[in-house]
This record gives C-alpha cells, sequence and structure tokens, in this order.
C-alpha cells in the first residue's frame, strides 16, 4: 500500500489585487475590522487526487459506493480540507446510533484488493479529502438508524466546524447539518466556512462537505458581514405561539433580531436557540388571535411551513417589531404586500395593496387586498 502513490495535481490561484473595499453607510464604524485584516498569501499546496481514509489509504469512491449498498442504511460523509493547514478531530468517535465502519474490504484505484478504515481520523490532512462511513445496527426489534456529530478544528483551535448527521428509515430523517464557529465571537483576520452538498438523500446517503478559508477581498468582506451580523437592531421578549394542536399554547421567548436573522430562546443567553433567517421571510403582517392582542405574523418562502406569531405587550411595541422586521428583511425579499402600520393610534391598518408572485415570467398579480382593521 505504502508503494501505490497518489497523483497529484497543481492548482494555480491567481494573486488578488490590492483594491480597497468599498465602505459605506452604517459599515463605517467596522473600517477598523477591515484595515486588521493582512493579505493572505495565495500560493496554495497541490489538492490530493484522490480520497483517502483514516489511514490516508487512497480509495475508489465507485468501488466504495458499492460496497456501501450492500448495507440497509449508511451515511458516507467526504470531507474535503482546501486549506494549506491540518484540520484536526476534537470529538465524535462514538455515534449515538449505528456504529462506523472500521474496516471494509474492496478495491482501490488500480483495481488492488485492499481493506478501508472508515472511521474518523485524528486530522484531515492539508488541501485532501477525507472519507466517513457509518452504518445502521440490527437489534432485536428492528434496523437502527444513524446519528452522529464531528467536530473538528483548525490548527490554533481558534475556529470550530460541526458536522451533525442522521439517517433514520423509520422516521423518514435523512439530513446533514454543518457549522462553521470563531471560539471567542470575534472572526479576527481569518475567516473560515463550510458548506455540504448532499448527494443522496435515500437509504445510502452521500454528503459531500467543503471546509476552507476564504481569502483577499472575498475573506474581508466575509469578516465584514460576520462582524455586521452580529449588531443587534431589537431585543425584547415575545410571546411565541406553539404550532402544536390547537395552537392555544403561548410561550415567553427572548427574541434578537440582527441584520441577518431573528434570534429567540427561552432566556437570555440560552446556548439552544431557534433562528429565522431573514432572506426566508415573504412577509410581516398584523396576527389576530381570540384570546391574546397585539399578535403580529411573520410568513417564510419555506415549503410546508407555517407562520411564526409572536405577541407583544402593547400594540406601539408589536407596531416597532413588525416596522424593524421589515426594514432589516428589506435587502433580502421582494415585498408581497405593501403595508404600513400607524403610529398614531392603537389601532394598525393595512392599507390597500397588491399581493404578488415572482415566477420565471416576470412578476404576475395574484389579487387585491382589501382595506381591513384590527383593533
Amino acid at each position: 500500500r505504502t508503494t501505490n502513490l497518489v497523483g497529484m495535481k497543481t492548482e494555480k490561484h491567481d494573486a488578488v489585487p490590492n483594491e480597497p473595499l468599498n465602505i459605506q453607510g452604517s459599515n463605517r464604524n467596522l473600517m477598523p475590522v477591515i484595515q486588521q485584516i493582512p493579505r493572505l498569501p495565495m500560493s496554495l499546496k497541490p489538492m490530493s487526487l484522490n480520497p483517502i481514509d483514516a489511514q490516508r489509504i487512497p480509495l475508489s469512491l465507485g468501488s466504495l459506493r458499492r460496497k456501501l449498498g450492500e448495507y440497509s442504511i449508511s451515511t458516507l460523509l467526504r470531507i474535503k480540507n482546501l486549506s494549506n493547514g491540518p484540520l484536526r478531530l476534537k470529538s465524535g468517535v462514538q455515534l449515538k446510533q449505528g456504529s462506523y465502519i472500521k474496516s471494509l474490504n474492496a478495491t482501490d484505484p488500480n483495481n488492488g484488493s485492499v481493506c478501508y478504515h472508515l472511521y474518523p481520523g485524528t486530522e484531515i490532512p492539508p488541501r485532501s479529502e477525507v472519507v466517513v462511513a457509518a452504518r445502521s445496527v440490527v437489534g432485536w426489534t428492528q434496523v437502527s438508524g444513524i446519528e452522529g456529530e464531528l467536530v473538528y478544528t483548525n490548527r490554533d483551535e481558534s475556529w470550530l466546524f460541526r458536522i451533525k448527521f442522521s439517517n433514520n428509515r423509520v422516521r423518514q430523517v435523512r439530513k446533514c447539518q454543518v457549522l462553521a464557529s470563531h471560539v471567542g465571537g470575534y472572526a479576527g483576520d481569518k475567516f473560515w466556512t463550510i458548506s455540504k452538498d448532499e448527494l443522496d438523500i435515500k437509504a445510502n446517503n452521500e454528503v459531500a462537505i467543503t471546509i476552507d478559508i476564504l481569502r483577499g477581498d472575498e475573506g474581508r468582506r466575509a469578516v465584514l458581514n460576520h462582524a455586521h451580523a452580529q449588531l443587534t437592531v431589537k431585543t425584547g421578549f415575545l410571546l411565541k405561539n406553539r404550532t402544536f394542536g390547537l395552537g392555544l399554547q403561548w410561550l415567553q421567548r427572548w427574541v434578537v433580531l440582527t441584520p441577518e436573522d431573528i434570534v429567540y430562546s427561552e432566556t437570555i443567553g440560552c446556548k439552544k436557540r431557534s433562528t429565522i433567517a431573514l432572506k426566508d421571510i415573504s412577509s410581516v403582517r398584523l396576527g389576530f388571535d381570540m384570546v391574546k392582542n397585539n399578535v403580529f405574523e411573520i410568513h417564510t418562502k419555506v415549503k410546508e411551513s407555517v407562520p411564526f406569531r409572536f405577541c407583544a405587550v402593547s400594540p406601539e411595541e408589536r407596531d416597532d417589531w413588525i416596522k424593524k422586521i421589515l426594514d432589516a428583511s428589506s435587502t433580502f425579499m421582494i415585498p408581497e404586500i405593501t403595508s404600513k402600520v400607524s403610529s398614531e393610534s392603537t389601532q394598525s391598518t393595512i392599507e390597500s395593496g397588491i399581493e404578488c408572485v415572482e415566477n420565471y415570467s416576470g412578476t404576475s398579480i395574484l389579487r387585491d387586498i382589501e382595506t381591513s382593521v384590527l383593533s
């Protein structure tokens, strides 16, 4: 095996010109952040031609896919490190459900017999792709699913890269979530990204994951956007309606509106949080409830999703939330409804508007919206 050298290919990366960024408006207060960011060298190591296993043995994806197809449920993770430094495994050697495939007999890229080791290795070498595979375990009752989380870190442990994956036939859940976060909350002079591409979401699913560090102007803009997203537009406690059952239960939530998201949690500083991306919001409207007053609804473009319903302590507070959410999301969405919130009284009026939808042939008018008054 050691004599089977991996072919290498060279990638050329053009240098990034030293052009200043165009910082305007509210982003001027972030100029010190941009000035602190050095320009990274553009020299990159050659990328490995073939993916490798935990013991750095080059493998054939075609042969591996055929062998994994013999299992009733399997998950194949292809984790690619595009940076010039190694990524070290911080946690994830144990699964909540299922088991990693420690050995699998297959063929290598040269059609030779080989035994692959598909458990998480201690690190992902620079400019290489590592393959991790898990399978379901047959128990006394039925075939279990696969559920686990891998956490990697960069060389100085300033960034964490989380990969959560699950594949359960009974619950019909097959998903993979990835997240890159900076330890301490500030991105400093480097900005890492992690992305995924679910190539197959069937019983034997495959996910390609890419971890990279942004360079040049792209990296500086990412740091700017990251710092901008940390700004707080509005915070406060709201009641959120639960969508289960009859929808009669309202729970207090701490809500934070940023330029990118609406984040809500049970208490201030709670680690378990839920997020509504502003780019997914289609409209924000006044709501109605038989018991609660001062209700407003957030509608999203996500398929088969129900509106998020919140309740404020007063009509003025409700109107302020609506206005600030609409202002923050205006850069992401084409408004479905042109709405105006009256600030002169405790009643809010939705004036006549036009509901539109954007399709491939342009924007079409669906229907006119009549004026209505909600107390």
